[in-house]
């Protein structure tokens, strides 16, 4: 498990902050722009009406309430002009919650959208990405680039960038006002924004760098979390449970002292800005009040400044300064999508290795005729594990290919299937390089059982008529007789509507492979691949299997890699595999009378079998 660190110290090695990053994630909005039009006029408004009560109120304080500036003016006519501010500043209040509505509903249908085509784009182009991207990957990297980072993009465009677009409208307007109510008193408001500007560009690669580990490590926790909970039977059954704890402990550490990290950062960053924020209000009560006392002590009646117009600053800074903290906290909060964001485009970014050709063309009706033409194949560009491989097979054939584990037998295969492409030579099958047929036309007409049976959560039906959703209810129930699963399947407590638990941990091994037989067989594929499809199972099931596969191999050329004799010794062509070298090959009589590396894979591997079936 230890190779997971590589791959976080890959993702940590992201270049600096990029704005086309950010531009690539905001062209995933512009399909939805009348919603953000929409959106922003609603902001508008909002930003608008939300800013009209301290107005209204210090103009209430200073024309009616205050006795000093309200002069000789009768009760009932200061009583009428407080009633008009107040029914305004109530009517600004219900404009805001609805504009506020209008907005926030408005910029989330936008930003839901975005989200939704983000997450299609990318699960549809990891399917087309090639087996050796995931083989390089741990699956849990994987799984946090789809959940984790896609929620920390969804926050941004649902709630940080609708929230930071309201900022800047309210600071706009709030700073309008405050300038046409007291231009002093603004400037003096306004001398908090340089030292904010000087700490934005002070914290901000500290911010970056420490929420892009803090994602590194979440995704290593990711990936140690599901290796650990998928093969917990394995781990079980070492005793290695306590050996597994340190090690995920040891990872949660490590993100631990990344976030902490990333926290205390935050902890310096964001309450700094509160203060910075705080002394605009204590220089502009301390400037404001000097001035009204001033006027106040030189016997002037309407000065320049009322203690309305003091009260309503007061305010005005106190919302000046809200948008500018939350500004800060939707910089870092977008430095954390900035990370996510980079993690998801290189993923998007891949290449898939095995693409199509422009000029390829579906793939006919296979009739089954398969070769293997001087193919020589490496995973690594140096370390070819098949060598100089020439093979001809028949349609119709049953082959069997053997060898030790590492011979390259499911290499074999996977080139068959085009899951990787040979470095020398050529797959053809009914003469047609795989290369230049589509790879859907190609595998549509082939079928594979492995020997660790997948099955999907679902019913028994589902799984079975996975590969053929055109499939009838007879035709499964066909299926399932021929491969004898019918009657286990019916025996359960729901019969073909059983929910099957996630890969179908409340069914036995045998019952796994049953129903995946019954899913090839009702794909009626032209090429059958059985990957030591019957290795797992015992020996009355592979009874109940050898007499299904007696209907399931007729009339389809065939590909088996086995363990067990009584699988491929009816095999038309036995192939012997050893060190990606093919060195043997014949039928299971022939090479026995050979006494070559068959009989001796014979003696060591299968007697025992033989003597076990007999």
């Amino acid at each position: 498990m230890g190779h997971m660190h590589m791959h976080g110290a890959n993702d940590e090695d992201l270049k600096p902050f990029d704005p086309q990053t950010f531009r690539r994630l905001v062209a995933y909005i512009l399909p939805y722009k009348w919603y953000v039009v929409v959106a922003i006029i609603a902001l508008l408004f909002s930003s608008l009406a939300a800013q009209v009560g301290p107005y209204v109120m210090g103009r209430a304080i200073d024309e009616f309430i205050n006795p000093h500036s309200a002069g000789d003016l009768p009760f009932t006519e200061r009583m009428s002009g407080l009633n008009l501010y107040v029914i305004i500043f109530t009517g600004s209040l219900v404009v805001t919650w609805l504009a506020g509505f209008g907005q926030t509903y408005a910029m989330s249908l936008a930003a839901q959208n975005a989200i939704y085509d983000l997450r299609k784009q990318l699960f549809g182009h990891m399917q087309r990405l090639g087996l050796s991207w995931f083989d390089a990957r741990p699956l849990g990297v994987v799984m946090s680039r789809v959940t984790n980072d896609i929620q920390t993009l969804n926050e941004l465009l649902s709630a940080g960038l609708v929230t930071v677009i309201g900022d800047v409208v309210r600071v706009g307007v709030i700073v309008t006002i405050m300038v046409s109510m007291n231009f002093r008193l603004a400037l003096a408001t306004f001398v908090i924004i340089p030292p904010l500007a000087v700490m934005m560009f002070v914290f901000r690669p500290r911010i970056l760098r420490a929420h892009r580990k803090v994602r590194t490590r979440v995704a290593q926790i990711n990936a140690n979390l599901q290796e650990s909970i998928t093969g917990v039977r394995v781990t079980k059954s070492f005793a290695r449970e306590e050996e597994n704890f340190e090690e995920f402990d040891t990872r949660n550490h490590n993100n631990l002292e990344a976030t902490i990290n990333a926290e205390r950062i935050m902890a310096i960053f964001q309450p700094t800005v509160m203060v910075i924020g705080a002394v605009a209000t204590a220089i502009v009560l301390w400037y404001g009040g000097r001035i009204i006392m001033q006027e106040t002590l030189a016997g002037i009646q309407n000065g320049t400044m009322g203690p309305g117009v003091l009260a309503a600053f007061l305010v005005y800074v106190e919302r000046f300064n809200q948008p500018l903290r939350e500004i800060s906290s939707f910089y870092t909060q977008m430095q954390s999508a900035m990370a996510a964001g980079e993690k998801i485009f290189t993923v998007m970014d891949s290449e898939p290795e095995i693409q199509d050709k422009p000029t390829a063309v579906e793939m006919p009706h296979i009739e089954g005729h398969v070769r293997y033409e001087k193919v020589g194949f490496a995973y690594d560009d140096d370390e070819y594990v098949l060598q100089d491989v020439d093979l001809e097979i028949q349609a119709g054939d049953r082959v069997a290919f053997v060898g030790h584990t590492g011979a390259g037998k499911t290499t074999m295969i996977n080139l068959l299937c085009r899951f990787y492409d040979p470095q020398r030579g050529r797959v053809l099958i009914d003469g047609r390089d795989v290369r230049d047929v589509t790879s859907r036309s190609l595998r549509e007409q082939m079928g594979m059982v492995l020997q660790d049976t997948f099955l999907f959560r679902g019913t028994v039906r589902e799984n079975i008529r996975y590969g053929n959703l055109e499939a009838t209810e007879e035709d499964i129930i066909s299926a399932a007789r021929a491969v004898n699963a019918h009657q286990f399947i019916k025996e359960m407590d729901a019969g073909y509507d059983t929910m099957i638990e996630e890969r179908g941990g409340n069914l036995s091994t045998g019952q796994r492979q049953l129903i995946s037989f019954a899913r090839a067989l009702l794909r009626d594929p032209r090429i059958l691949i059985l990957d030591e499809a019957t290795s797992s199972v015992d020996a009355y099931t592979e009874l109940l299997i050898q007499d299904a596969l007696e209907t399931l191999l007729e009339g389809r050329t065939s590909f088996i890699i086995a363990h067990r004799l009584s699988t491929i010794r009816n095999a038309d062509l036995i192939v012997v595999l050893e060190e990606g070298l093919q060195i043997e090959q014949g039928t299971h009589e022939e090479l026995l009378a050979k006494g070559g590396h068959y009989t001796s894979l014979y003696h060591m591997q299968f007697a025992h079998n033989e003597e076990d079936t007999a």
